[in-house]
């Protein structure tokens, strides 16, 4: 319990710190720390079974869960993905190569090129406007289908996300300090929900750890009743803090995206997901 205490008190230290001391800390350390502290807090829980989500915490949640993955609502997406995907086959080829398994697993990276983090959906809407087609809208719809299609192509494969720059260094605290730091007229942050509280009911929801966020997307929730984005899921949970949520693809929700990829190395992609 008291190393679990020590770990819970790094975790938020850069709660209230300035910029300049957040960007001290070293992704590595604080990635094992925070896998750490879910090995302290639930100790009966393989790290690996993280990629499943808040179900890992209620066997009859799991094996809803699981019946529903039989026949999942997001199959007709995956192929719509696919038709989306050959009908500009000879652009996205252009920009990603032939091999769809292949695609998922290169994102979220750090471009040092332009200082920013590149996420497979901003990457895909990219090529498409490099190369005279219109751009997919934000959060959901066929950008959400082709990210289904490129994620169910890499199952399987390992998040495995690399932070070997100063840049990239940056980006990792960035997201880091907006997971962490209290916003909006209730005064939560998503440390307060997915670290502190992982495994504790809100409403009648379970909440999910923050490792393991990133295997799963896109997701189907039955909530939307529709395939969305990992960034319409940060939309909806900042919504719930009653914050003021960024903007889809903001440098804000691509650097809280790569700092939670980061955390999530070595876990198994597997979406796109089921959720409530």
């Amino acid at each position: 319990m008291k190393k679990t205490l020590l770990i819970a008190l790094s975790l938020g230290v850069s709660v209230g710190a300035t910029s300049a001391m957040a960007n001290t800390v070293d992704p590595e350390t604080d990635r094992q720390q925070l896998v750490d502290f879910f090995k302290a807090k639930s100790p009966k829980i393989d790290i690996a079974d993280y990629k499943n989500g808040a179900y890992i915490y209620s066997a009859d949640k799991l094996a809803q869960w699981e019946a529903a993955e039989e026949f999942p609502p997001y199959l007709d997406a995956i192929d719509a993905g696919e038709a989306a995907w050959n009908k500009d086959k000879a652009v996205f080829e252009k920009c990603f190569g032939s091999d769809v398994s292949k695609i998922r697993v290169k994102y979220p990276y750090f471009d040092e090129g332009t200082q920013q983090v590149v996420t497979l959906e901003g990457a895909i809407n990219k090529c498409r406007t490099d190369n005279g087609l219109e751009a997919y809208k934000w959060k959901k719809g066929t950008l959400a289908q082709v990210s289904a299609y490129l994620a169910y192509n890499a199952r399987g494969q390992k998040i495995d996300v690399k932070i070997d720059s100063e840049g990239a260094k940056k980006a990792f605290n960035a997201g880091r300090e907006l997971y962490l730091m209290p916003r909006g007229q209730l005064n939560l942050s998503c440390a307060k929900c997915h670290t502190y509280n992982a495994g504790r009911l809100a409403r009648s929801n379970i909440l999910s750890p923050n490792v393991g966020h990133t295997t799963h997307f896109p997701v189907f929730r039955a909530k939307w009743q529709a395939l969305g984005t990992l960034h319409r899921r940060y939309d909806g949970c900042h919504k719930n803090m009653r914050a003021t949520p960024f903007k889809a693809q903001s440098e804000e929700y691509r650097n809280l995206e790569f700092y939670e990829a980061y955390i999530s190395n070595g876990l198994e992609i597997n979406g796109p997901g089921y959720r409530e």
